[in-house]
C-alpha cells in the first residue's frame, strides 16, 4: 500500500511538472506571433530544443498551445495565474489521451461533460460570444452572416481528412479502423457524398500506417478534395499547378488526368517541392512532373493557381494565423494574388481553363481579386463551376465555408480563355 501511494504521488508530481513545462512553452510561443513569422517552424525548433520530448509530449504541448491561441482573448485575464490558466486549458483542449492524462491535476478531477466542440462552456461562455475570439476586422471581410453555426467551426479543431488514392482490394477503410483501436474506430467513416474521402479523428496518426507509406492514401482536407471535382469538365491534356505547395491537389489532379493527360507542378518554396517529390514517390504516379524552375512560356490546357493568402480558411487548423494576421496583410495578399493570376494567365492556351483558389475567407482576396482580374484581362471570361455537393456558382465562384463540410475554408473561381 505504501508503494502504491508513493507511485501515485510520483505520477501526480510528473503531471504537475508537465503543466509547468506547458506554461513556459506558452510564454515562449507568444513571442512567435509576430506577423509574417513562420510559427510552425519556430515551434518545431522550440520543441527540438527541449531534447527530451517524444511524440506524445509534442502532441500534448501542441494541443495546449493551440487551444490557448484559439481562446486567447478569453484567457488574457488569467495569463499571469499559471494554475488557473492551465486548469482552463486542460478543460478546453480536445480530449485526446495525452490531455486526458492531465485530468487528475484539475481541482474537481473531472473534464467538461458535454459536446466536445462546446467545451468553451466551461468558461461560462455561450455560442454567440464566439465572435469575440476573432479579430475585430474579420466580420467585415466575411460574405456569409456570422452566426453561431458558422462561428463554431472557425474556432474548433477540424477532423483529419484522408483521400484514397488507390484501394486495389477495398481494404483501406478497415485497415484504418483496425489501426485506430476500438475507441476511435467508429469515428473513421467514408464521407456520404464526396467520393474517396474518409474522415478520421483529429489526433489519428498516419505516419506509420502501411497504407500511407505505400501511397494508397493521402492526407488532404475535404475542401481541397472537392475543388478538383468542381471543375467544369474533367481535366485533360496538359495542366500546370502553379503554386503546388506540398502537392495534395497536384496528386489528385494528376490522377484525374490519367490515362493520357499530364500534370506539371511548381512552387517557389524548395521545401514544399521536396515534400511533393516524396509524396509523388509514394503515389507512384507517372504522369506528374515537378518543375524546379518557374515556367515562363508554354501553353497549358489548364492552369491551377492556388495563390498564397492570409489563410483565414485554415485558422481552425492553424490558430496562430488568427493571431498573426492584420487587416493590411490581407490587402497586401490581394495585390500579390492579382499579379500572380495575371502572370500565369499568359500560359493558358486559347479555350483553356484558369482556376483561381485561396484558403482565405476574405472577400477582398477572393471575389475582389476575381473581379479585378476580369476587368483587366479582356481575353478571359468567367466559367461557371460544376453543380455538385449542393454547391452552385452564381457568377463569382464558390466559397466552401468550414461549416459546410467540416473542413477548411476555400474559395474557387474559374476563367475561360476566349
Amino acid at each position: 500500500m505504501r508503494e502504491t501511494a508513493l507511485n501515485k504521488e510520483a505520477k501526480l508530481h510528473r503531471l504537475h511538472n508537465q503543466r509547468r513545462i506547458a506554461y513556459s512553452l506558452i510564454e515562449r510561443a507568444r513571442s512567435l506571433l509576430t506577423p509574417g513569422a513562420n510559427f510552425s517552424q519556430e515551434l518545431h525548433r522550440l520543441f527540438r530544443s527541449q531534447g527530451k520530448f517524444g511524440s506524445k509530449d509534442r502532441r500534448l504541448y501542441r494541443e495546449l498551445i493551440y487551444t490557448y491561441l484559439r481562446y486567447l482573448p478569453w484567457l488574457e485575464d488569467d495569463y499571469k495565474d499559471q494554475s488557473a490558466l492551465l486548469d482552463k486549458l486542460i478543460k478546453l483542449a480536445s480530449p485526446t489521451s495525452e490531455i486526458a492524462s492531465l485530468y487528475p491535476t484539475l481541482p474537481d478531477k473531472q473534464p467538461y461533460i458535454g459536446e466536445t466542440e462546446k467545451r468553451f462552456k466551461t468558461l461560462g461562455r455561450d455560442d454567440h460570444e464566439l465572435l469575440e475570439l476573432l479579430p475585430s476586422w474579420f466580420p467585415s471581410h466575411f460574405k456569409r452572416p456570422l452566426h453561431s453555426p458558422s462561428l463554431l467551426p472557425l474556432v474548433t479543431r477540424p477532423p483529419l481528412w484522408i483521400r484514397v488514392q488507390k484501394d486495389p482490394d477495398l481494404s483501406v477503410l478497415q485497415s484504418l479502423r483496425d489501426a485506430a483501436g476500438p475507441e476511435s474506430a467508429e469515428q473513421i467513416q467514408p464521407h456520404p457524398v464526396v467520393p474517396n474521402c474518409i474522415q478520421a479523428p483529429p489526433d489519428f496518426s498516419l505516419a506509420e500506417h502501411p497504407a500511407y507509406a505505400s501511397g494508397l492514401i493521402e492526407i488532404q482536407d475535404i475542401s481541397s478534395q472537392i475543388l478538383i471535382q468542381l471543375l467544369p469538365e474533367r481535366p485533360s491534356g496538359a495542366w500546370l499547378d502553379a503554386c503546388a505547395g506540398a502537392g495534395g491537389k497536384t496528386l489528385q489532379l494528376a490522377q484525374e488526368l490519367q490515362p493520357s493527360g499530364r500534370a506539371y507542378a511548381f512552387d517557389t518554396r524548395p521545401a514544399a517541392l521536396a515534400e511533393l517529390k516524396e509524396r509523388l514517390r509514394r503515389a507512384g504516379l507517372r504522369n506528374l512532373t515537378v518543375l524546379d524552375q518557374r515556367p515562363t512560356n508554354g501553353q497549358y490546357d489548364g492552369v491551377l493557381v492556388d495563390a498564397p493568402c492570409s489563410g483565414s480558411g485554415t485558422w481552425r487548423r492553424h490558430p496562430f494565423l488568427m493571431r498573426q494576421t492584420r487587416e493590411q496583410d490581407v490587402f497586401g495578399h490581394a495585390d500579390r494574388q492579382l499579379n500572380i493570376l495575371k502572370n500565369y494567365s499568359a500560359l493558358v492556351a486559347p479555350g483553356g481553363l484558369l482556376v483561381y483558389c485561396t484558403c482565405s475567407l476574405s472577400r477582398y482576396e477572393n471575389e475582389g481579386v476575381a473581379e479585378k482580374f476580369l476587368r483587366k484581362q479582356k481575353d478571359f471570361v468567367h466559367q461557371a463551376l460544376s453543380e455538385r455537393f449542393g454547391l452552385r456558382d452564381m457568377g463569382q465562384g464558390i466559397t466552401l465555408y468550414p461549416e459546410d463540410f467540416d473542413g477548411d475554408g476555400l474559395y474557387i473561381c474559374a476563367f475561360r480563355r476566349k
